[in-house]
């Protein structure tokens, strides 16, 4: 009785929240580690061990709460893996799925940080644990639901717009609320953000079909709008619900919205490489536009038929990386032929993860338009299109000089998206990287 007596219950209900959040993400992507998924319960059974056995505050609370962070770390890690991957999908629903990556991020940061002092970033309680909650639920597995539920669907304009206010205003509003002169007291820009955020869910929702369940609706349409008034409310002095009634209600609704539409979702699958799609435009660039150049020429080894024959069919079958740093899908493969000028290949250039998350994928689409082959020498080439997070053309060729196997990569290109052209030190890096794989590949088909 004793222990129960100082067990704060609002803290208990916001671990199983942000735990709940985590394990709903997880139903819905398929792709996420095993290994990760057996640890959540755990971790939640030793927080509330500690919690219950101590006062709910300072180190050891703390400490017990940071397998939240790590799990969360890891989720960013998968979600910006999967907004890399998933280049076709519509802007708005991409952004939103980053956002679901995002928030538990910032809610376990608020958690961790709330259990060694009850407070967070300057905010005290209850506002620091609300924070847990909000980010976990609203800007975790709400928005991960929402793209899950989008995926089947053929796009509409207003569940478009209905994304893109709710992409925008989630944000913009927690970035108005940890801005505040007055921790208790928002201010007008903060409540033209709620009405966004709010209208922005709402749009979506009355473009979704019924058939899905009426329960998120019933749930999480009087839940947000219960949230656009406690915001407005303290703005303009009206007297409305306290901090305890709106967790108790609006909370509660969020909640139990956010989880039914998470049962209903379609799960995600795991990113795979493109299909080598014939519809992408072609979309080179010329040399001298070309960000890196590169010639790359080195000997593979002595001359002998068997070996030109094993590395003619590695190259003309676009083998030339390893699965390790390249994944590929070729079109003249799915067709059972030989490749010819024209073709297309979908490729993934696969860049490390966090330890224990599969690796970042970037997916291009390339069209053959080199293929030259002769007794003693054979060379493939591409040039990119619009699919491709670089613009240019590669080449490689195998040629016997003298005695020995002699291979010769030309390649040029300049940076096509906004992620790659801000990390050019590391794309470099890891686009020499491949090149070298590939080498060392050609060289152990000898």
């Amino acid at each position: 009785m004793h222990l129960l007596a100082r067990v704060d219950w609002f803290q208990i209900l916001a671990a199983l929240c942000f735990w709940l959040a985590l394990v709903w993400a997880q139903h819905l992507d398929r792709g996420f580690p095993v290994w990760l998924r057996r640890l959540a319960l755990p971790a939640l059974l030793v927080w509330l061990t500690v919690d219950v056995s101590t006062d709910g505050v300072g180190f050891w609370p703390a400490l017990a709460a940071a397998p939240a962070l790590g799990f969360a770390v890891w989720l960013w890690g998968h979600g910006l893996r999967r907004f890399l991957a998933d280049d076709l999908a519509p802007p708005p629903r991409r952004f939103l799925e980053m956002l679901s990556a995002t928030g538990p991020l910032v809610a376990a940061t608020a958690w961790v940080w709330s259990r060694y002092d009850r407070t967070f970033a300057g905010f005290p309680e209850p506002l620091a644990t609300l924070t847990t909650v909000h980010f976990a639920i609203t800007f975790g597995v709400l928005p991960l639901a929402m793209a899950a539920s989008e995926r089947p669907l053929p796009r509409s304009r207003r569940r478009d717009l209905g994304l893109w206010l709710y992409v925008a205003g989630a944000p913009a509003t927690a970035l108005c609320f940890a801005l505040r002169p007055d921790p208790f007291h928002p201010g007008l820009v903060e409540v033209a953000c709620a009405v966004a955020f709010a209208t922005g869910f709402l749009l979506w929702a009355a473009g979704l079909p019924l058939r899905r369940g009426p329960w998120p609706y019933v749930c999480l349409v009087p839940g947000f709008l219960l949230g656009v008034g406690y915001t407005a409310a303290p703005a303009f002095g009206w007297d409305y619900l306290t901090i305890p009634q709106m967790a108790a209600v609006h909370g509660s609704l969020n909640l139990l919205g956010s989880l039914l539409l998470a049962a209903q979702a379609p799960a995600f699958d795991d990113t795979q490489p493109p299909a080598p799609d014939p519809d992408a435009a072609v979309a080179g660039c010329a040399l001298a536009e070309a960000t890196f150049v590169d010639e790359h020429r080195h000997v593979l080894g002595p001359w002998s038929p068997e070996a030109f024959a094993r590395l003619k069919s590695a190259l003309l079958g676009y083998r030339f990386y390893p699965g390790s740093v390249m994944l590929r899908r070729t079109q003249f493969e799915d067709e059972g032929r030989l490749v010819r000028v024209g073709d297309r290949l979908g490729l993934g250039l696969l860049l490390p993860n966090l330890p224990g998350l599969p690796p970042f994928q970037l997916p291009a689409i390339v069209e053959v338009d080199v293929v030259e082959t002769t007794e003693d020498s054979v060379r493939l080439g591409y040039v990119t299109t619009r699919r491709h997070y670089g613009r240019g053309h590669w080449s490689a060729e195998v040629r016997r000089e003298g005695e020995q196997l002699v291979l010769t990569v030309n390649c040029h290109v300049r940076p096509s998206r906004w992620y790659v052209r801000l990390g050019q030190p590391v794309y470099r890096r890891f686009q020499l990287a491949a090149f070298h794989a590939g080498l060392a590949n050609l060289r152990s088909l000898r």
